[in-house]
């Protein structure tokens, strides 16, 4: 492995916590990529970057390539807020209706088909176009319109999956190549910054927030985006894990996970 760690980073309100230290507390070696879900799988996949926050999809379609850090992931309490579906329609009512899917993550766009088709059994017409009777968003575009409340409907995925499943749905996976794994001490020194990074946002998310924004500029009130992290669960627990290979069988894959620790 070279001497440096190229690292994907989200450029969303999500991933906040787990970046915003680094960007006055720089790493040696270390370097960053930024770019969506769907991005940073391709780049993880092609050996672009060493790891990611990635779409927990990622990890089962090519996880002869990865293994996972189970120190933190993305997941909610309850409802995440950044992953919704915006109707004209009921879900029941959704059969037939165009609905059009983000190219932005994997995860949720999979999550979502699955969630019409086994619990709400409907088959749409799935779209580019966003002149649709239904779209799914994720990230801080869905966190804006949701803030805009132009639809009649708008189904929070993490809350849909949680009452079918009684599970938290696990969103992001950190994702890292296995020859990451030989660099020595840098990776290891990386992942105890993040959780670093993690507890001092927790601690004092409005300064964090304010430091981000400098860099990232979301567009939403400040106390709306505050109160956006009540909702995120960033620990990997075994609740997670159940989940997780709930979620992979539901997708007919067969799946190892493999950790770090």
């Amino acid at each position: 492995m070279e001497s440096f760690l190229t690292v994907g980073r989200i450029p969303f309100l999500v991933c906040a916590p787990f970046f915003h230290r680094f960007l006055t507390h720089p790493m040696q070696n270390i370097r960053f990529l930024d770019g969506v879900p769907s991005l940073q799988n391709k780049r993880l996949r092609e050996g672009e970057i060493m790891l990611s926050p990635s779409s927990s999809i990622e990890y089962a379609k090519n996880q002869e390539k990865y293994v996972i850090c189970n120190k933190f992931c993305t997941s909610s309490t309850l409802e995440i807020q950044s992953v919704k579906l915006f109707s004209k329609y009921r879900w029941e009512d959704l059969n037939k209706k165009s609905v059009h899917l983000t190219r932005e993550s994997d995860t949720s766009a999979v999550l979502l088909k699955l969630l019409l088709s086994l619990r709400f059994k409907v088959s749409p017409v799935f779209t580019t176009d966003e002149n649709c009777d239904a779209k799914l968003l994720i990230g801080d575009r869905a966190l804006r319109e949701s803030s805009e409340n132009k639809w009649e409907y708008a189904y929070d995925l993490a809350r849909v999956w949680q009452e079918w499943q009684n599970m938290p749905f696990v969103f992001g996976l950190w994702i890292i190549r296995k020859e990451a794994l030989g660099g020595g001490s840098l990776l290891e020194n990386y992942l105890n910054e993040t959780e670093v990074s993690i507890r001092e946002f927790k601690k004092n998310r409005h300064e964090c927030l304010r430091q981000w924004e400098k860099f990232y500029p979301h567009g939403l009130p400040q106390n709306i985006a505050c109160e956006y992290y009540d909702a995120v669960d960033y620990n990997f627990t075994s609740e997670h894990e159940k989940s997780l290979k709930k979620f992979y069988e539901l997708c007919g894959m067969t799946v190892e996970l493999a950790f770090t620790h």
